[in-house]
């Protein structure tokens, strides 16, 4: 009789995001920073780390806390502006 009978399974693999999900979440990114979206370096990870897995960034679009705060004010947020914007891109030399 056998005191320890398991079977020693192996998980399914985890299905990887597609590179289209991937470059997809990527161009978000970077469309909320031009966007003066400040707050879409904080709201990416728990912490708020940047992302650094296919994973993540195919996640950014449909974060929660990007989607509550694009769905209340219609874009980033009044106070994540800052005051002084720049006009041009040309430093005045």
């Amino acid at each position: 009789m056998k005191l320890w009978n398991r079977k020693h399974t192996q998980p399914a693999p985890v299905a990887a995001p597609s590179v289209e999900a991937f470059i997809a979440g990527v161009k978000t990114f970077i469309a909320d920073l031009e966007d003066r979206d400040l707050l879409a370096v904080d709201a990416i990870g728990t912490t708020g780390e940047m992302p650094f897995t296919p994973d993540q960034w195919a996640a950014y679009p449909l974060n929660p806390y990007r989607l509550e705060r694009r769905a209340y004010f219609g874009g980033p947020s009044p106070l994540d502006l800052p005051n002084d914007l720049p006009t041009s891109r040309r430093s005045a030399a």
